[in-house]
């Protein structure tokens, strides 16, 4: 066997990333929601949440950084935004992993990932105004909060169920 071949199980190493880089290919996906305008959730925000809480070593910080980065180029927002807002979030969520996820209830997930979503929220905005040098409205920035956390159950539990099967059957 030759020493150069990826065993099958290495390659889902990188599920994560790539799940996480379809999730930012879908919100660039039009769907035609009537009274939320231009504002949808971040599923690219839950995952690198999830797999930061749930399996740090599978989204470290350069992955968490391309992500973001990728999400600014195919979004065409300020580049460099996503970018530094995925890095944050991945370092906090790391960081605190004890108290977001560890072991946790899914309802305590749930509060967690509040608890992020809704400062990542305004500092986005701020950071917005700041490159747009005007204020934009807040509303959007804080409907979007809300739709992410709203959302969060749907979108995060398939991401858990996968990161605690790659948890069983891999080395964390």
């Amino acid at each position: 066997m030759s020493e150069g071949r990826l065993h099958p199980a290495q390659l889902l190493l990188a599920l994560p990333g790539v799940l996480t880089l379809l999730l930012v290919l879908m919100e660039t996906v039009p769907i035609g929601a009537p009274l939320l305008g231009p504002v949808l959730p971040s599923l690219t925000l839950i995952s690198v949440f999830v797999w930061s809480t749930q399996r740090p070593d599978l989204m470290p910080h350069w992955l968490a950084f391309s992500i973001g980065l990728i999400q600014d180029l195919v979004i065409g927002g300020p580049l460099g935004l996503n970018a530094l807002l995925l890095l944050v979030i991945q370092g906090v969520c790391t960081s605190q992993r004890r108290f977001l996820a560890a072991g946790r209830p899914f309802l305590l997930v749930w509060l967690g990932f509040a608890i992020v979503a809704l400062p990542a929220a305004l500092a986005q905005w701020i950071i917005a105004c700041i490159y747009f040098t005007a204020v934009l409205p807040i509303t959007d920035s804080l409907i979007q909060a809300a739709l992410n956390v709203a959302l969060f159950p749907v979108a995060a539990a398939p991401l858990m169920f996968l990161a605690q099967r790659l948890a069983r059957g891999l080395p964390a």
